[in-house]
């Protein structure tokens, strides 16, 4: 790996217990998944000189090199399939969207997938095949088959080949290394970040003509969730804090997941199985929450990842949720799915990816009854990109992958997820290095006060508990089914764990990392809650049982918000 080569230190500021260094590139890339290796990799080829920080070591941390699922892969119309085209790529989207997302980024994402697909290929991607051809599956709300996997580790095996290319290309990488916030130049121009070195605990300044925000999302926020617990929403929390919009925040992703022992998200291949679910009791956890007309075998054959409330599947992950908190779940929080009514050559050939990681564990998915419960997966919603370059409503700064929002609505296609991540961390790569020189960072003295102030507060030793409560809490009311009740007694939560940040952050240079992350999941909370409670309707993913049906009239369209003083203002976006 290439070493970041650090200028002279800047001498101790007044305040910080600790050494301030800087950095210099052109492009500043935050993050480790597929989104921020693709940018890395786009504006080195691009010739400019890119550094990388990441909150995780390289190849540990971000959902694209945890996630996984029997039939996990990038959808494109990448011309492997006769019968598919960039143009049903494109209108598969949009059907799903229904309106809330930009028609210009869809355009973009089913032009580009199939390029960057390619690329993936060119880098060694064992993409699976079938005899000469890729085979390529029908993910869920496809019209066509064309999402390719990779024995259902697919973001692995992308991270994996997109890292050692943007290595190769001279990117220069600072992990493991917190983003505390972004710097701006007289003209409101960002101009680069302020990072926690987690290994030196120091600080340090990076100045860039551009930042790519790819920090993912806001997994930390969900007690369980598919992914890795340091995405606390960092690159959402600071934008905002900076005046950036954000998008469809009401509008995130959840389903079944397996909880032990790994995770791995249950598509719809497993259902078609037809899993005996039951509690802790040992009754059967799905038949007591149907309603009448809905049978088992209906759910499982309609259900696909993530839940929607488009179909009768939804009854599946309500009944999970019921249960649960009925206290009949498993000490995880889940249940018990069994497949012994399935002979075991059915399971190799229908689940064979499944079949195998559960034996290389040591169990025997025809034999064992397999732990699974309701698994936060991915924000629909983030910090709003305004184009095809993937530039935010700050100058100088662009996002991509899960971070970013515009492009995702209450819906959306299987596969779409990875794609994204490639065709807008290309797009926002290539546009950042092109970006011009800024001037100096203005805002750095105002920065690094702030930080000496919360070194000087004194501790507040409820922080820890306070955010479990939170997570709790989110998991409770903000996944499967939301309430104004559950909703309005989550945000109290998330403000007070807000306040109690500000008031007494008590930080060590041992204990900022977890200090701040705490304060971007409160105010990343803050605002998905504000966005659930505004959008009083069930839409996609979005159930508010106590407001149960659509309303067109007052919510077929996005809703971006902005802050506004120490608040945040909610209004209508028509894309």
């Amino acid at each position: 790996m290439t070493a970041l080569p650090f200028g002279l230190p800047l001498g101790l500021p007044p305040g910080l217990p600790c050494e301030l260094l800087h950095a210099t590139a052109d492009v500043l890339v935050v993050g480790a998944g597929g989104a921020a290796c693709r940018a890395a990799l786009s504006a080195a080829q691009a010739g400019a000189r890119v550094t990388l920080l990441a909150k995780a070591p390289l190849g540990v941390g971000g959902s694209s090199v945890h996630g996984a699922s029997e039939v996990m892969g990038i959808s494109a119309a990448a011309g492997f399939g006769d019968d598919d085209a960039p143009g049903t790529h494109y209108a598969d989207t949009m059907r799903l969207a229904e309106g809330f997302v930009d028609p210009a980024l869809v355009q973009a994402l089913a032009e580009d997938a199939g390029p960057r697909v390619h690329d993936l290929a060119a880098l060694g991607v064992p993409f699976d095949r079938a005899g000469n051809r890729y085979a390529l599956l029908k993910s869920d709300h496809n019209t066509r088959g064309r999402t390719l996997t990779a024995q259902g580790r697919t973001g692995t095996e992308i991270v994996r080949a997109l890292t050692a290319a943007m290595l190769a290309a001279g990117v220069q990488v600072h992990a493991p290394a917190m983003l505390l916030d972004l710097l701006r130049d007289a003209e409101g121009q960002v101009c680069g970040a302020l990072a926690w070195d987690l290994a030196r605990h120091c600080v340090v300044v990076h100045r860039a003509r551009a930042v790519v925000l790819a920090t993912g999302g806001i997994h930390g926020a969900f007690s369980s969730q598919v992914s890795t617990a340091e995405m606390t929403g960092d690159g959402q929390a600071i934008a905002f804090r900076h005046g950036a919009e954000l998008v469809n925040l009401e509008f995130h992703q959840f389903g079944p997941a397996m909880l032990h022992p790994y995770v791995q998200l249950f598509s719809g291949t497993l259902f078609r199985l037809h899993p005996r679910i039951t509690n802790t009791a040992g009754e059967d956890a799905l038949a007591k929450h149907l309603p009448a007309g809905v049978s088992a075998e209906e759910v499982h054959a309609e259900k696909v990842f993530p839940f929607t409330t488009s179909n009768a599947s939804r009854w599946l992950e309500v009944a999970m949720q019921r249960e649960v908190q009925a206290g009949l779940g498993t000490p995880r929080g889940g249940l018990w799915f069994s497949f012994a009514h399935q002979s075991a050559a059915t399971l190799r050939a229908r689940t064979p990816n499944t079949h195998r990681w559960l034996a290389e564990r040591g169990l025997d998915m025809g034999r064992d009854a397999l732990e699974v419960g309701i698994a936060f997966q991915c924000m629909n919603g983030g910090v709003r990109m305004l184009d095809g370059t993937a530039r935010a409503s700050l100058p100088g700064l662009y996002v991509c992958g899960e971070v970013a929002g515009g492009v995702r609505g209450p819906d959306r296609p299987g596969g779409n997820s990875l794609a994204e991540g490639q065709v807008f961390g290309h797009r926002a790569g290539l546009a950042a290095a092109a970006a011009p020189a800024k001037g100096e960072p203005v805002t750095l003295a105002e920065s690094l006060d702030r930080l000496a102030q919360g070194f000087a507060a004194p501790p507040e030793p409820a922080l820890d508990g306070m955010a479990q409560a939170l997570r709790e809490a989110m998991q409770r009311h903000c996944l499967v089914e939301k309430t104004a009740t559950g909703l309005a007694e989550t945000l109290a939560l998330a403000e007070a764990l807000d306040a109690a940040v500000e008031a007494a952050p008590g930080m060590s240079p041992e204990t900022l990392p977890a200090t701040l992350s705490r304060a971007n999941l409160a105010l990343c909370a803050r605002l998905v809650l504000q966005a659930c409670l505004h959008r009083d309707e069930t839409r996609g993913a979005h159930n508010r049982v106590d407001c149960p049906g659509r309303d067109d009239a007052r919510h077929r369209h996005s809703y971006v918000l902005r802050r506004q003083g120490q608040a945040a203002r909610i209004s209508p976006l028509a894309y």
